[in-house]
């Protein structure tokens, strides 16, 4: 499952500064227009409720007592008031007199509203603090005078709102940045030091910061790696142990017996087969040294093959005449030329052909095959074939089918092992399976090579033989 991948840190950051500074302002914009809008809505209000009044007293405005309660009425509601009811009258949305305050002729004017033009440069101030609306209901016309809303209250609003945005966006930062950058970062720490005393079980860290969550990524890439290391060298620690011991043992017979051949020998006792078991067990040793040799340095070392082109048939049968010459090799008239070492090859068609030999009821054949642009070598034998339980390891270094590791019935267990590793340094690959008809087939696949295709390799670095 493929885990999301969150913005790289730089850009996390650069939009968090961008949405720190454009947010506050955004917001105290906002608070500015909707407080000047709850200002007018309420100077609006007030109008409304002052032409009301005005509409209801009519006529009656002549009365003191209708114009003593219209006045306490427009105090409380904070509305100064030049009423006209006689002479020309106000339009109602009409521009106030070019001044901007109506005359003081009417019958009715408010007592503040008086007294500021009773003062020096009292038009002016009443310009600079009140609004003024013109209104005409009925036989009174009147100009009403609301306080202009507060310019420093707006503007306490609107800094309160960005300063508690900004505070809040501050905030906000400093938890997601906890959360996806610095808890994140502690944990990461936290795993290394697990990692160094041995723990390689790191949990997977969430965090939206990409370069977080690649660090993250590859801790735990490194873990297992670490793991997966661990468990190779533990395998090829207890692979050296059995490989000891497996040589020590399959090196001891032979030697306990030729050591007793030559006592016998240098005594003059025994019968006259005393030399040549003592021959075929040096033999064996020089067969089981030469094995383990050539496992080493195939194990261990680059294998330096000279790849030239050689006629497949021409190896097939300098192969078996190397193991026994009853082996029948079957090639085609026109055999594929193959592009390998030819000392190298001969050694896992001489491995194989002597495993199917030892193993085999009375024939063993060697064909030579193409398919398609690669070279089959297949070697098959008439025995009891492969305990199927046994195929899947069949290449394993020092695996035997006969557990009791009986130097008669094979060697050390390196000669398949060798097989697969000479095959696969040539780019090739091999398998094993059992004949339908009885015994088992070895099947060794080589890429072909043309003239041109070989000289080009010839040129080429040696190869190097993929890890087991």
């Amino acid at each position: 499952m493929s885990r999301r991948r969150g913005l790289p840190l730089g850009a996390s950051l650069a939009l968090a500064f961008a949405l720190a500074i454009a947010l506050p302002g955004l917001v105290a914009g906002a608070t500015w227009l909707a407080v000047g809008a709850r200002q007018q809505a309420g100077v609006d209000a007030r109008v409304r409720k002052a032409t009301a009044l005005l509409a209801g007293a009519g006529t009656s405005m002549d009365d003191p007592a209708v114009r003593s309660r219209v006045l306490r009425r427009l105090a409380t509601l904070g509305v100064e008031a030049d009423v006209l009811d006689v002479g020309p009258k106000l339009v109602a949305g009409a521009a106030p007199a070019p001044d901007g305050i109506g005359t003081s002729e009417g019958p009715l004017m408010t007592k503040g509203l008086d007294a500021m033009l009773s003062v020096p440069d009292g038009k002016k101030e009443i310009a600079a603090r009140f609004q003024q609306h013109a209104v005409d209901v009925g036989p009174v016309a009147a100009t009403l005078f609301v306080a202009a809303p507060s310019t420093a209250v707006r503007l306490a609003a609107t800094c309160a709102a960005g300063l508690l945005t900004l505070a809040l966006a501050l905030v906000a930062g400093v938890v997601l940045l906890r959360r996806w950058v610095v808890r994140p970062l502690a944990q990461l720490a936290a795993d290394a030091q697990r990692i160094a005393g041995g723990d390689l079980d790191v949990a997977p860290v969430d965090s939206r910061a990409r370069e977080v969550a690649e660090v993250g990524a590859a801790l735990r890439g490194m873990a297992d790696g670490l793991r997966e290391a661990l468990h190779e060298r533990d395998a090829a620690e207890q692979q050296r142990r059995f490989l000891v011991g497996s040589i020590a043992h399959d090196l001891r017979t032979p030697l306990f017996t030729l050591r007793g051949s030559l006592e016998a020998i240098e005594r003059g006792i025994g019968d006259g087969d005393q030399l040549r078991r003592a021959q075929d067990k040096a033999t064996l040793l020089d067969r089981l040294v030469g094995d383990l040799f050539a496992f080493s340095r195939l194990e261990y070392a680059e294998p330096q093959l000279q790849r030239e082109l050689h006629d497949s048939a021409d190896l097939a049968r300098s192969a078996a005449d190397t193991v026994d010459a009853r082996i029948v090799v079957e090639a085609p008239p026109a055999a594929p030329q193959a592009f390998a070492d030819r000392a190298a090859m001969l050694r896992v068609l001489v491995n194989l052909l002597d495993n199917a030999m030892r193993h085999a009821a009375s024939t063993v054949r060697l064909r030579v095959e193409a398919s398609g642009e690669d070279v089959v070598f297949v070697v098959e034998d008439d025995g009891p074939g492969i305990d199927e339980a046994d195929l899947p390891q069949l290449f394993d270094p020092l695996f035997r089918a006969d557990r009791t590791r009986n130097s008669a019935t094979g060697g050390a267990g390196l000669g398949l092992a060798i097989v697969q590793r000479l095959t696969h340094a040539h780019g090739g690959e091999v398998h094993a399976e059992n004949r339908r008809e009885g015994g088992a087939r070895f099947v060794v696949r080589l890429p072909a090579a043309t003239a041109d295709r070989g000289a080009g390799r010839r040129r080429a670095s040696p190869a190097r033989p993929p890890s087991s």
